[in-house]
């Protein structure tokens, strides 16, 4: 992946989890993957205990205001 499609600090990402498509604000961006923040709901839903998550730049895509 070239590195206009890598999202930075602070954009919102979409990317699917456990057949739920998520959207989330990214925090950190790491070599392979990006962490996101999503909402408390969410990770209820999808059954983690913490609303970060970890995403592969292969799996999300940047949404544009």
């Amino acid at each position: 992946m070239n590195e206009n499609n890598i999202a930075k600090e602070g954009e919102k990402i979409r990317f699917e989890r456990n057949g739920l498509v998520l959207l989330g604000e990214v925090v950190k961006v790491r070599e392979e993957s990006v962490i996101v923040q999503i909402s408390k709901s969410d990770a209820e839903e999808i059954n983690v205990e913490t609303p970060l998550t970890v995403v592969s730049h292969k799996n999300y895509q940047i949404i544009k205001d």
